[in-house]
């Protein structure tokens, strides 16, 4: 406890050096799917009339499944660098061009409306002299002093800094690099590394808890997996959608803007907000009219997509409700940024499976009920002479009216409960 950063600092390092291989797993996590689909087929293929493929047909169609799932992932990730690059070129370029334009209609627009509107000037007169005011303190108090006392002095930092940043991305760069061998290797030795886990579990648990743990293994794989499937082919349609309408109503950019959607689609609950806005921006510089469009539209779109396409896909992967869904998404993306908000959806599913799952059993051994609608409107737990518990509920009056609510819970005596749960102690003793 003493020292505990220097404990962190030494984990902080491990992971510094293992980054390779996380990217690596990663990878070989999302490109998992895609290899079991390409495998299923070729050893549909090489098995013939046979009942299995030989095992060199089997090891055949795993090297090449391997290899078309890494080609599959280049090659989606080239498309969405060659659709978005070259659109936000165009987009700089054209916003270059107009932008200077598009101010000057609105400050004309601003100016006539202030010229015919006598109380505005007056208002607006004073609010842009208290601004000038505002802005002249700022740089004489603030400003000036730290440019020259904090920026120029520094310099030299401010460059350092800057190389830094761009060993750091050459570093990501470098990092993926090998995190796509690292994930080949993990891809080839999946099934090996799953049996030497399950081999060093049931070494160093008991038989039951290793079965407890292998469930909840194979539990959280299936709520990841299919979530973040689910939610990358959800998203795919949307951005297709939303391509396809905006082409229709010809807004601008409708290629950069579907992609922005697409990919911030991914971000449960926040991530349509996260790309509307920018994008929104962007058309606004160009047509208000159209940026009003543009909004109803995606109002409507994710309507369509958290009604209809998202639960159809999905389903109910997580069997979170809408409000710890939201807490999730806050509570990991403080935590962790984009990456809490993409991951903490299904991992607080997992949570609050354990959770659940440890509450019933605790439940089962008190011989108690475990269906939450038995507690919904319960009022107290009557136990008979046999030791039958009896849920007893708010009649429905108590529970519509607060005073007659209140008049049945003021009739549910503590010490009579405290003194019936002592009696039927005594006679178990």
């Amino acid at each position: 406890i003493s020292h505990i950063s220097s404990i962190f600092q030494g984990v902080g390092k491990l992971i510094g050096f293992l980054k390779p291989v996380i990217y690596g797993a990663v990878i070989a996590y999302l490109l998992n799917p895609l290899m079991k689909m390409y495998q299923r087929g070729l050893d549909h293929l090489f098995k013939g009339k046979k009942e299995e493929p030989s095992v060199r047909a089997q090891k055949i169609s795993g090297a090449v499944s391997i290899a078309l799932a890494l080609i599959s992932g280049l090659f989606i990730i080239s498309v969405l660098i060659w659709m978005v690059v070259p659109q936000v070129l165009v987009s700089m370029g054209s916003l270059v061009n107009t932008l200077p334009s598009q101010a000057d209609s609105y400050y004309r627009k601003i100016v006539l409306w202030v010229e015919t509107n006598p109380y505005v000037a007056n208002r607006f007169q004073d609010v842009v002299l208290d601004l000038t005011n505002s802005l002249d303190q700022w740089l004489q108090d603030s400003f000036l002093p730290w440019l020259q006392s904090e920026l120029l002095p520094n310099i030299n930092s401010v460059a350092v800094q800057f190389a830094d940043g761009i060993f750091s991305v050459l570093g990501v760069l470098y990092n993926l690099l090998i995190g796509c061998i690292v994930a080949i290797y993990l891809l080839a030795g999946k099934e090996n590394f799953l049996a030497q886990t399950k081999k060093t579990l049931y070494s160093m648990f008991n038989k039951k808890q290793a079965d407890v743990i292998l469930h909840y293994g194979r539990t959280m794989n299936n709520t990841f997996s299919g979530f973040i499937t689910g939610k990358i082919v959800d998203s795919t349609i949307i951005g297709i959608i939303c391509f396809l309408v905006m082409s229709v109503l010809k807004l601008p950019y409708p290629l950069l803007i579907s992609v922005i959607v697409g990919v911030t689609n991914i971000i449960p609950v926040f991530g349509p907000y996260i790309g509307a806005i920018p994008s929104a921006f962007l058309i606004l510089l160009v047509s208000p009219i159209q940026c009003l469009y543009f909004v109803i539209m995606i109002v409507i779109l994710q309507q369509l997509d958290g009604n209809i396409i998202g639960p159809a896909i999905l389903g109910e992967s997580t069997g979170l409700d809408a409000f710890w869904v939201l807490f999730a998404i806050l509570l990991f993306g403080g935590m962790w940024g984009v990456a809490g908000m993409v991951v903490g959806v299904p991992l607080f599913a997992m949570i609050y499976l354990l959770v659940k799952d440890f509450v019933e059993y605790r439940l089962i051994k008190k011989n108690m009920a475990v269906d939450t609608s038995q507690y919904r409107y319960l009022k107290k737990i009557q136990i008979d002479e046999n030791g039958d518990r009896h849920y007893i509920q708010f009649t429905r009056k108590e529970r519509q009216s607060s005073k007659e609510r209140r008049k049945a819970e003021d009739k549910v005596n503590l010490i009579d409960i405290l003194e019936q749960n002592s009696q039927k102690e005594k006679e178990h003793v």
